[in-house]
């Protein structure tokens, strides 16, 4: 089996990550925070260590400022169900995935809300310069994917606040698809919040997560899931402080042992030299596709625009026949449908039939890439039914 649906979600793992997890299971899940014993303690060293392996690779000087939820998706509402008050106005992308589109949605049929959507081009590319048309004196938060999990799109979100006339607006970046895979720095972006997810690019178990913030939006975000914490526990009131403040209820402590191995993974191996690996494979690919008349790329052509997720459409195929011929007769496993991305293909113009994506991860080999082109050549040259 060949897998490429690593956009989804990231196989093969390395090895410290299924060793983490184990070994967490089996020498005692401890509670951290609840009591002074030995797998309490323990369990909250775990936690520390992935929590400051984060803070180094998200370049955060401060550990506590990292939040540890299930998944990006968690964050994301956790970040804009905390900061966004009546009359509010929000500012994204028709490229966003429905991990942002639909809580914006609902705050705004709940009348919370309202919002306005920076188009993009054809390769998915959102329009940063209409960001002055849409900003109104109401402007809450600017919310923007790193790049197209879709596409795989890099989008230009260091230059959000240069084009803001509100400098103080918030700037929430979804990194769900470009953690791991390049540099995602919280000040070089000069974002409030950066959500990531802990099972693509950071290489951790699913359920595992987070965000990173500053205390800018700090002061102003307040916790919306309460409870236990294993701190103040005489107090019927959330802490104040971080990341008590917005971590209540019981860890997930072997997806966060998972995922602490995981980014400790990419911080041995350095991601600039992650990234020049996955900029091979991404040539090899945009390449051969460069040769195919009846294979399309959606998306950018040049590999320092994009991460290693390849949109497709055919001429002959509809994409669930080529995903079906690529698994069937190739073992190459991909995604095909809609990617949780509706106003992206609509906005691209495959909301009919949606498309076929292949996503690359860190354990995709040139061996592999050749066999996908190999496929792509036989999709480029037989008609369905020959």
């Amino acid at each position: 089996m060949i897998y490429l649906d690593n956009a989804s979600t990231s196989f093969l793992k390395p090895q410290g990550v299924y060793e983490a997890v184990d070994r967490t299971l089996r020498s005692g899940s401890g509670n951290p925070g609840r009591g002074a014993n030995r797998i309490s303690m323990e369990a909250a060293k775990i936690i520390y260590s992935a929590r400051k392996s984060l803070a180094d690779l998200f370049d955060v000087n401060q550990p506590e400022n990292v939040i540890l939820k299930s998944s990006v998706t968690e964050s994301i509402n956790t970040v804009l169900l905390s900061l966004l008050k009546p009359g509010d106005h929000v500012i994204s992308s028709v490229m966003e995935h429905n991990s942002v589109l639909r809580p914006l949605e609902k705050l705004r049929l709940d009348g919370v809300i309202t919002y306005d959507l920076l188009p993009c081009d054809s390769e998915g590319l959102i329009d940063i310069n209409k960001l002055n048309e849409v900003e109104k004196k109401n402007t809450k938060a600017v919310i923007l994917s790193h790049a197209s999990n879709l596409t795989g799109t890099i989008q230009p979100v260091w230059e959000v606040r240069s084009k803001l006339k509100n400098k103080d607006i918030f700037i929430i970046i979804d990194a769900a698809q470009t953690a791991g895979y390049i540099p995602v720095n919280l000040h070089e972006i000069d974002a409030d919040v950066i959500a990531f997810t802990g099972h693509k690019g950071l290489l951790g178990p699913q359920g595992t997560g987070g965000f990173v913030l500053n205390n800018r939006i700090n002061e102003v975000l307040n916790p919306i899931f309460t409870g236990g914490t294993g701190s103040d526990s005489l107090s019927l009131q959330q802490p104040s402080y971080l990341p008590d403040k917005f971590e209540a209820g019981t860890h997930n402590l072997p997806g966060i042992a998972g995922l602490g191995a995981g980014v400790q993974y990419l911080l041995r191996k350095h991601i600039d030299s992650i990234s020049s690996d996955i900029y091979i494979i991404s040539g090899m690919m945009l390449s051969a596709l460069s040769h195919l008349t009846k294979v399309h790329l959606i998306g950018s052509p040049d590999v320092r625009d994009r991460i290693p997720n390849f949109c497709l459409w055919f001429d002959h195929y509809t994409p669930s026949e080529a995903g079906f011929i690529l698994e069937s007769q190739f073992s190459i496993i991909t995604r095909t449908g809609y990617h949780c991305a509706p106003l992206a293909h609509k906005a691209l113009g495959t909301e009919k039939t949606g498309a076929l994506r292949i996503s690359f991860g860190h354990f995709t080999t040139r061996d592999e890439v050749e066999q996908l082109i190999v496929a792509l050549k036989y999709l480029d040259e037989v008609n369905y039914g020959d």
